[in-house]
């Protein structure tokens, strides 16, 4: 029992400890006038959130990392590939089992994350 506690000690102390070094950074860059290389960094991190995946060639794993999509509709879209070749258009998800059920807005936020290689 004492292995686990000190474990979540462990863990615990480099938590607080990363939060605490990562705000004293922005405060040095803050006192230093430099917001430029925050701002670079702010702008980098925007950037991963609007990367979409390529329906056409994206894995299981990939595709489940779309807001909205669940196994199930992971599942049914790479049947569809292997039945029906690869999308021509984002509006073929209508055609897809389970994506007729969706109302338009839930099926726009899909979209707006998937591209078409």
């Amino acid at each position: 029992m004492s292995f686990y506690r000190m474990f979540i000690t462990a863990v615990a102390a480099c938590g607080i400890a990363t939060s605490v070094f990562a705000a004293d950074t922005s405060d040095t860059q803050n006192v230093n006038g430099n917001n430029g290389a925050q701002q670079v960094v702010d702008t980098q991190s925007t950037q991963g959130t609007e990367q979409k995946v390529d329906i056409n060639k994206a894995s299981k794993k990939e595709l489940m990392a779309v807001k909205g999509l669940n196994a199930a509709k992971v599942k049914a879209i790479i049947s569809y590939r292997k039945k029906h070749g690869d999308f021509k258009s984002l509006d073929d998800l209508k055609e897809v089992k389970g994506f007729n059920k969706l109302n338009d807005d839930q099926l726009k936020s899909i979209q707006d994350q998937l591209t078409i290689g």
